[in-house]
């Protein structure tokens, strides 16, 4: 090992200071340096986590791909139309889809609920539905539905309980005399459970027969769901489609549903990760004051070395070394407990809750029941690298000014 790094390793471990000053202010310059590596590893795989997780739920709630009538209330020709779409090599699956929000009344409570119409056995190639099934099975009678637990639990009904569908806009009677709203009773079929508070809540799944019943529709449908052969492709195979079909139907991804929020959290990403990167800046601030007292209280060293016929890049390498050593340090022990934490956030936080009874992560605000968490090992990497890169760069003025040390001024008085 060259002569510089054994001495920097020196320097920071071993100090003439009164009680150690200056090894205090280097255990202060690596604290920042963890900190703000453990900082930046945690918030971005908890906000890569939540883009995967979002991600996840809706497309297994929703298609790939979603083809509706431009300006049209539904699609008469849907099957004509289902045909064309099915015709891409890419389209793996299609399946007709009618939705729309209908109040609820089980025997205790009221409520309201977005009520996906489809057909059963297809549904289950274009979703995920039946892997988030808790109870039941996707493939239902005209009179059952599948409900989110959340749901359940808010209108207070269980598997097997009923249900009375009741929608918003009427319909004129047979005599003409009257408008009223379609009903209809239901059994509860099967409960699902996504994580995703929102879909919980206010989803509920029924077959294609009755949403056309309810809203009307006769033969009619609201669009076709698509499942594609490539997830990552869906916007080639969407401009292919609208390509095929024209402009008189509208053609839309899985991402055009949260397009805002998927966009929000990229951006909340990208400044999150600025805005902690400020802690690594901070750290780097302290090595330099750390390594300038350093470089005030081993002058005599310095000149000491230089008489011995050590030169100025040489004395630089040595303090570079030293900011190095802090950098490396701190970063190592950052990784390791930003991992740590990142890969066990949700239990860390319950067990936190558990201690203070106050509640870090509402599952009625931020979507899922649980804190998602994903570690990108690129992430990791660039964060350690920049956060190294940054002390490093710290380190070069303490360098400078040791280099610059006379040897003659600095033994004058030795």
């Amino acid at each position: 090992m060259l002569y510089e790094f054994t001495t920097a390793s020196r320097y920071l471990t071993r100090t003439k200071s009164h009680q150690g000053f200056v090894s205090f202010f280097t255990f202060i310059s690596i604290a920042c340096v963890t900190i703000g590596v453990m900082a930046l590893i945690v918030v971005l795989s908890v906000m890569t986590g939540f883009e995967a997780e979002l991600k996840k739920k809706v497309i297994g709630m929703y298609a790939h791909i979603t083809v509706a009538g431009a300006g049209q209330q539904g699609l008469r020709d849907w099957e004509e139309v289902q045909k064309i779409v099915k015709e891409n090599p890419h389209v793996k699956s299609a399946a007709p889809f009618v939705t729309g929000t209908v109040l609820v009344k089980s025997r205790r409570r009221t409520g309201v609920l977005n009520i996906f119409s489809v057909d059963t056995k297809l549904n289950e190639e274009v979703t995920d539905i039946k892997k988030f099934l808790k109870v039941g099975a996707p493939d239902i009678e005209d009179n059952e539905i599948i409900l989110g637990d959340k749901a359940s639990q808010i209108l207070g009904v269980r598997f097997g309980d009923k249900l009375r569908l009741v929608t918003f806009s009427r319909v004129q009677t047979p005599d003409g005399k009257q408008f009223v709203p379609v009903e209809k009773t239901v059994k509860v079929a099967g409960i699902f459970h996504t994580g995703k508070y929102d879909y919980d809540s206010k989803f509920a799944y029924a077959t294609l027969a009755v949403g056309q019943n309810l809203f009307s529709l006769k033969s009619s449908v609201n669009a076709i769901l698509v499942k594609t052969d490539n997830l990552d492709n869906v916007t080639q195979i969407k401009n292919q489609l609208q390509e095929v079909l024209g402009y008189n139907y509208y053609v839309g991804t899985w991402m055009d549903i949260d397009k805002s929020l998927f966009g929000a959290i990229q951006m909340e990403k990208r400044v999150m990760f600025i805005i902690l990167l400020l802690i690594s800046l901070v750290a780097s601030l302290n090595i330099i004051s750390t390594l300038v007292m350093t470089v005030l209280e081993k002058t005599k060293d310095i000149g000491i070395l230089r008489s011995l016929g050590s030169t100025k890049l040489s004395i630089g390498i040595l303090f570079t070394a030293q900011g190095l050593f802090i950098a490396l340090t701190g970063v190592i022990a950052g990784v390791i407990s930003g991992l740590f934490i990142a890969i066990n956030i949700d239990s860390i936080s319950k067990t936190v809750e558990g201690w203070t009874g106050f509640s870090f992560f509402p599952s009625d605000i931020y979507y899922f029941d649980k804190i998602p968490s994903v570690v990108v090992p690129g992430d990791v990497i660039l964060i350690a690298v920049c956060a190294a890169g940054l002390c490093l760069i710290g380190s070069v003025f303490p360098a400078i000014l040791a280099a610059r040390v006379d040897p003659v001024k600095a033994l004058r008085y030795e």
